[in-house]
Parts: structure tokens; sequence; C-alpha cells
């Protein structure tokens, strides 16, 4: 039986009880320093001095530490990494032991300096202190591949760290006790625990005063100290076992000193005392918290005729159990998380009372504790009312219609009586005016085999409020959504001849809410033939043209669409650890032209305007990326945005765009899946120079040409006869933007996209 709960995630391993380890001499040891993670490469420059750019090291008396014996006094700096929920960017000067050994490791600090120094506000990101961790991330490359970026670097661990006292005050610190479990995977993994707790508040690090810090680990736990000036105060972990870190290595521990993200901090009078652990060598189990028991309500409370689909579905494997007026029409009706249960009905009365019952498939590997964080089972009613209303299968709508109306031409409904009324397999025909916002909600949603439909008819319909489309089974076409986002929750829908422009935000989203689970995540929604356009954010860093990111499932597939002028990305598929990865997405014969610009503001930055930004936080997902262009973008025109996984990129050209064509890393995390397969892609300069050659990595590569670095230091092409020179030359001229035009690149990119595809 497929056990449906997520995020699920068992560490548990059990292995046979050896000797215990040697305890090794302290003085013996070896430490050294390490920098790894995300925003730990050369070029972070986001809240950090210019001086300082690229300063992540740990020196003693002024020079680089050696790996040897511990420095007697060091300082730890680093300006870039970061502290996030899932994984860390460091600088580190750390020690390795044998797992079950235990310790107790202390010092003295003085913090030099934490927190921006350029007048912008902490964003507790950054921090320093004591760390153990079960896996060190690869260190960043030094010297480093021009415009390279580290990976993230995801571990258990337990952390004495000093941090922000505040997002508004960073002249104060905090003494926190942090502890990350759950962590599986080296890039990270969903449903991690991370908890922190300020156990000392509001010091006055300016003062100059050092203060002591001590982590001790031992076989119940952990025992975390703050000392200075005779004051002392103590936290002690039991909540979890000593074997937190043994999970991604159960040999080995690493533990030591760091900064992270404009942070310094002075190290002396080390000790360190090491003791024999547990004889007990199996890693603590780690049980994600499981979302909430979810029953969504798929049919309308309101129907027109005595033809009923009732229709619901749940976020958990389980069996549903259906009464009508008290009387069974189904009993215990297997169904899978996600997808629909489906009843054909008739409506006898007017007011009908429809009883669902729901029992999950728990499933006896879920552990002892589910029935603690969800309902073993849960009962839904639904009333419907049947409409004496009149309404023909094809309801039209206008601007100024009413609830009276009959749905004719003449008469015409208002939008959101249509929506409540519409039955299965019927249309909404909506005349030419400019509609407020709009909400489609679950309940609203057509079926499989009856969807129901939206249409703009002759003339400009347009919406100047947010679209958001949480229904499934519709077709949606012809409509422009101005000044606001259409957002798609739902799944199995399709968007047609869809235009989105000026939004505070991304034009056109796929996402899903928060602690639904991944088998409600939107999936399946196809969109062809549609624009987005100069969207911009407040931050002027965010507004993207097309997006499906943050929690989607499989399925979703952009088809001819055209996204330029935005102030962020093309595209953008990012994706968190915290929430798993997303499902693959498809796009397929897309354009993506001039973002990280609108039609009349500028780009402010160097870091935003991908045309095609393919994943994020790496995370390893599988998408199709096949027949695209990208053209002279503000950022690269097709990342991989640190997703190491088998992507699919095939037949795809990328023309001028400012810093890289295609950047695709080299994955630094070992047991990885297979990187991207590359087939007839091309790359091309003619008006735009760029100071970077195309960075491809993947475990296919046939027929492509991309920019490479030459022999002689310079930058070219390696052409191959795919590339004639009458394609160069029609190239060449009709990549050369007209920005006279109304839509600079506009007409150039469709030129393109019909001559190479």
């Amino acid at each position: 039986m497929k056990i449906s709960f997520f995020p699920i995630l068992f560490t548990a391993t059990v292995f046979a009880t050896p000797a215990l380890a040697v305890v090794p001499n302290s003085h013996d040891l070896i430490w050294q320093s390490v920098t790894f993670g995300q925003s730990t490469d050369l070029n972070f420059g986001s809240t950090v001095l210019p001086e300082k750019v690229g300063v992540n090291e740990t020196l003693s008396e002024g020079k680089p530490v050696s790996a040897g014996t511990l420095a007697p006094r060091f300082t730890i700096e680093s300006r870039g990494g970061k502290l996030a929920n899932s994984h860390e960017g460091v600088t580190y000067y750390y020690t390795e032991l044998p797992a079950d050994i235990n310790f107790r490791l202390s010092a003295d600090i003085k913090v030099e300096q934490l927190g921006p120094e350029t007048g912008a506000n902490p964003n507790r990101q950054e921090g320093a202190g004591i760390m153990l961790r079960d896996i060190l991330g690869k260190a960043r490359e030094n010297p480093q591949p021009m415009g390279h970026e580290e990976f993230p670097a995801a571990s258990n661990m337990v952390m004495n760290l000093i941090r922000t006292h505040s997002r508004e005050q960073d002249a104060l610190i905090n003494i926190n006790a942090s502890y990350r479990e759950g962590i599986q995977d080296p890039w990270g993994t969903a449903g991690n625990r991370l908890v922190r707790t300020d156990y000392v508040e509001a010091i006055d690090f300016a003062k100059g005063k050092p203060f002591n810090l001590m982590l001790e680990k031992n076989n119940q736990g952990f025992i975390l100290k703050y000392r200075q000036e005779g004051k002392t105060e103590e936290i002690t972990l039991n909540e979890i076992t000593p074997d937190i870190i043994r999970v991604q290595n159960p040999d080995k521990q690493y533990l030591g000193f760091f900064a992270a993200r404009n942070a310094k901090i002075a190290v002396e009078n080390v000790k360190l005392e090491l003791s024999e652990g547990s004889a007990q060598v199996s890693a603590s189990e780690f049980l994600a918290t499981p979302f909430p028991l979810l029953i969504t309500q798929e049919s309308s409370s309101v129907a027109l005729s005595d033809d009923y689909d009732f229709q619901a579905r749940a976020n958990y494997d389980g069996n549903f159990t259906l009464f009508q007026n008290g009387k069974r029409l189904a009993e215990k009706q297997d169904v899978k998380a996600g997808d629909f249960f489906h009843i054909k009905t008739k409506l006898e009365n007017d007011e009908t009372e429809f009883r669902l019952h729901f029992t999950p498939s728990l499933g006896d590997n879920i552990g002892d504790n589910i029935g603690a964080n969800i309902k073993q089972e849960q009962e839904k009613t639904l009333t419907v009312i049947k409409s004496h209303s009149v309404l023909p299968q094809e309801i039209y709508i206008a601007v100024n219609g009413s609830s009276n109306g009959d749905g004719s031409i003449e008469k015409p409904l208002d939008l959101d009586t249509a929506i409540q009324h519409i039955p299965p397999g019927g249309t909404i025909l909506l005349q030419p005016g400019d509609y407020s916002a709009v909400t489609l909600l679950s309940e609203n949603s057509g079926t499989e085999k009856a969807n129901k439909k939206l249409k703009g008819v002759t003339g400009k319909v347009r919406f100047v409020g947010e679209v958001l489309h949480q229904a499934s089974f519709w077709q949606v076409e012809d409509i422009e959504v101005a000044g606001a986002s259409l957002i798609v929750h739902g799944s199995h829908n399709e968007f047609k001849r869809i235009i989105t422009h000026s939004a505070p935000d991304t034009g056109f989203q796929i996402t899903s809410p928060e602690g639904i689970g991944r088998a409600l995540w939107a999936s399946h929604n196809i969109v062809k033939d549609s624009i987005s356009f100069n969207n911009m954010d407040k931050s002027q860093i965010n507004a993207d043209g097309f997006a499906a990111k943050m929690r989607i499932g499989d399925g979703n597939t952009f088809i001819r669409c055209i996204s330029h002028h935005n102030i962020d990305d093309g595209w953008d598929l990012f994706n968190k650890v915290e929430d798993g990865p997303n499902g693959s997405v498809t796009i397929l014969d897309s354009i993506a032209f001039m973002n990280g610009q609108t039609l009349n503001v500028k780009s402010k930055s160097a870091s935003i305007g991908n045309g095609f930004k393919l994943g994020g936080e790496g995370i390893p997902v599988a998408h199709v990326v096949k027949n695209n262009l990208a053209l002279r973008n503000n950022m690269d025109g097709f990342t991989d945005n640190f997703n190491p996984g088998t992507l699919i990129m095939e037949n795809n050209v990328a023309i001028d765009n400012k810093r890289f064509n295609y950047l695709f890393r080299k994955s630094p995390y070992e047991n990885g899946p297979p990187q991207g397969i590359f087939i007839n892609n091309r790359s091309f300069r003619f008006h735009q120079p760029s100071a970077y050659f195309d960075i491809v990595n993947g475990s296919r590569l046939d027929n492509n040409q991309f920019i490479i670095a030459l022999s002689d230091g310079t930058i070219g092409s390696n052409l191959t006869e795919t590339s004639t020179t009458e394609l160069l030359t029609k190239l060449r001229v009709l990549s050369e933007i007209d920005f006279t035009q109304p839509t600079p690149g506009l007409k150039e990119a469709q030129e393109i996209q019909k001559l190479t595809q």
C-alpha cells in the first residue's frame, strides 16, 4: 500500500554495535578551515562593503590558517554565506571526530562585526559561534570560475549561535541554542525541523567584551553555556539524542567555530575535552510532523438541474463513504491522495444534504504518534440548493450584468452569479469591459469529462483586479489581466491566449498554499499562446512573467508563450528546500526576451533578469525545456539556478544575454542524480558582449553549439555545421533590437523563433 503522508521522513538507521572508537588525544587533532554553501561565492555582494566582497577566511597572526594543530588565537570572518532554515553557507574552522565520541568545546569569543555595514537592516541570516555537523559542504572554489555561485549545503547540526537581536537592531546580539534534524540529502530534505531558542538576549557587543561559549555533547543530549563576568546561562537539549548528527555520516562528526554573512569573531583560550560516548550506535529517529488531514469540496453548493456531480478530494490516501439525505451512495471507495472522488446522482429535493466520511489509510509503518497529529477520520456535510433559475448552457455575462439576468446577451448575468451556477460542461461568455477581482473556489470545479469554460468574446475582456483560480477542470480563454496577477492553485486547467501585464508581482503564477500537502499541489495545468510583460514589484527584484514555483505538482506545461520586459525573470521555477521538490515543468516553443527591466524602468541590478530560471536551492528536479528562445535578458538566458537534476534541454537558442547564455553548474553533491541532458542547443553573441562563456555540465551533451574559452584566452564559439554562414548572417541582423518600437525586441524575437525552430 502506498503511504501518501507528506512529508514523512525516517532517518532512523540502525547498525550493529561495534566497539567504541578510541578516544583521540585532543592535542593531536587536525584543524582546518573551509568555506562552503550558498552565497559564499567570491562574487556575493549583497549588503557587503565593496572592499569586503569575497572575504571568507580564518586567520591566525594575520595569515590564513593551515591544516594542522589548533591555532591558539584566530579570527573567522565571513562576508558571504547565510544561515537558512534548511542549509548553511559558512566559513568553518573545524576538526573531525569519530561519531561516537563525546566532547566539551569552549572558548572565549569577541564579536568584532555582526550585521551589514552598508546601512541595510540585518536579515538574521548572519551569525557565528560553535557548530557540530554530520557532513561538510563542498569547499568553495578558489580561484572561482567567473560568475560561478556555490550550491546550498545541508546537514543535521547543533549550534551555540551568536545572532542579531532583531531585524531592526544589529547593535545587540542574542545567544541562541539551535539544532536541525531530518536532513537526509546534502541539498536538504523537506519537512526537516529547525529549532532556535534564544537563551540570552540583548547583549551590547559594541563594548568589545569577550564572553565564553560552550557546547557539550553527552550520552543524554547537549548542553550549551554562555559565561561573561561571573554570569552564566545554560540550556540543555534533551529532546534530541546525541546521534542527531549520525544520519548522513554515521562514522564521523565535525566540530568547530564558524561565521556567516557579515560576521567576524576573534577566538582564543579554546578548550576541547573528549570522552567515550554511548555504545548505542543508531541514529535518532526523526518523524516530520504530518500535514493536517484536509478534505476539499470540489463541487458546487448550487445546482441548476436534478443531475448533480458530487466531487471531493483529500491530501491522504483513504476511502470515502457518501450519504445523500441519509441514504448511502458510496461505501468505503478507495481514492488516492489528490485524486478526485466523483459520484453522479439525482437531486430529489430543493435542498439536499450530503454527508461525506473519509478514513485515511495510515499504514503500519507511519508511527504510533501519528494519531496525535491528524484525525483518524473526518466527516464533512454539504448542503446543495437546487436553483430554479433557467439558464442556458452558454451563459453571457457583462460588467453591468445582474444576478437577476437570464444569461442571454440581452439580459446578462454578473460574473459571480455565473460562476456559482455554471454546471459542469457549461460555458461563461464574457462580454467586453473591465471586470474587478475574481476568485474561482475549489467548489466551482468542473469534472474530468465535463470541463467548465470561461471565455472572452469579441472585444477586450479585461480584469483589473487579481484573478485567483483555485478550481480544477476549467478552460479559460481570451482574457487580459491588467495591473494584477493571475494565480493558479487548482489542477487540470487549460489557459489559452491569456495576457497578463503590469502586475505588482509575477504576472501569471502557478503555485499552492503552504501546509496542504503535496497531493493537493497545483498540477497538470497547461498554458498556451499566452503573454506576460511589464510586471514589477515595489522592490523591483521579484516580479516574473511566468512562474511555476513554490509547491507545484507534476504536469504543468507552457506552450508557445512569450515573457518579456518583466523586472525579474521570464520564467521562474524556484523551489524551497522546506517544501520538497517541485514536480517537473515542461516549457515548449516559448520566448523570453529583455527581462530584468520593464518597458519604462531600466534594470538597476546585474543580478536579476534571467530568461528561464529552472530551479532553486539545490533540489534536483527534471524539468523539460525544448524549442525555446532566450534573447537579450539582463542576466542569464537559461540557468539551473542551483538545480542539479536531470534537466532535459533540447533545441533551445540563447542570443546576447547579458551574463551567461547557458549556466548549468557542476553538482557538488555525491550520490546525486545524473545531471542534465543537452541536445541541439545553440548559443550566439552578436551585439551584447559578455565576459562569460557558457558553463554546461550534463550527463549527456550531443550536437550543441556553446560559447567557449578559446586557447588564446579569448571567448569564441564551437561552431558546427549546423550554424552556416547564411544562418549566422540572418541571426545577426534579426537580433539587432530596434529600440524605437513600442515593444523593443518583440518583432525580432518572433522572427528568430521562426528561423531557428
